[in-house]
């Protein structure tokens, strides 16, 4: 276990999450545009239909990326942008009343497969835009758990090579468990530059 922030992490509790900023609910009959996670000022929280939220316990870190233009280059690039420290997670039905959530996370009341984590306000963060660039080089750094690196100079079956992007997205479309060697990294990253 690792302390941070009076914080205990432990590797197999460690999440990272991608989502779309321009994330749409059905909600009386019409579509809403909403983001998901909320990050503050109004509270830290974030639903979905993966029951592998439910891997993260309290104390545990979650870290959210999504694609954005890259304010250097621009052109598209992935960006973690925020970061939670659990304090609940759990069924939404349960979660939503329990810490009185008024953000995008509110439908999952009324569903039944769907779950919400919730942050501890002093510990979580939304980062300085666009975000850590999470591009190749960054990617190499991580390993996950079970350990299995980003691939890239990926080939598809039309013969075109994957652009970096591309593939650092595909291997992060589902929820990766994050060891606590990758939570330091990206600690130290985000510190670092000042986000």
């Amino acid at each position: 276990m690792i302390e941070t922030l009076g914080v205990n992490i432990g590797g197999r509790n460690n999440l990272l999450i991608t989502y779309t900023e321009d994330f749409e609910i059905e909600e009386n009959g019409k579509w809403i545009s909403h983001p998901d996670p909320t990050l503050g000022p109004r509270g830290y929280s974030y639903c979905t239909g993966h029951k592998r939220l439910l891997k993260c316990g309290k104390g545990n870190y979650v870290f959210f990326h999504t694609t954005k233009t890259n304010p250097a280059t621009g052109q598209d690039g992935r960006f973690i942008t925020a970061y939670f420290v659990i304090k609940d997670v759990g069924l939404g039905k349960q979660i939503v009343p329990r810490h009185n959530i008024t953000g995008a996370a509110k439908h999952a009341n009324g569903i039944d497969d769907h779950y919400v984590i919730v942050g501890e306000e002093n510990c979580s963060r939304k980062l300085k835009e666009p975000g850590l660039l999470f591009d190749r080089h960054f990617a190499k750094r991580l390993v996950f758990d079970p350990s299995k690196s980003i691939r890239f100079d990926i080939v598809d079956k039309n013969g075109e090579k994957l652009s970096d992007l591309q593939c650092i997205a595909s291997a992060t479309r589902n929820i990766r468990i994050l060891t606590d060697e990758d939570v330091k990294n990206l600690r130290h990253e985000i510190n670092r530059l000042g986000l």
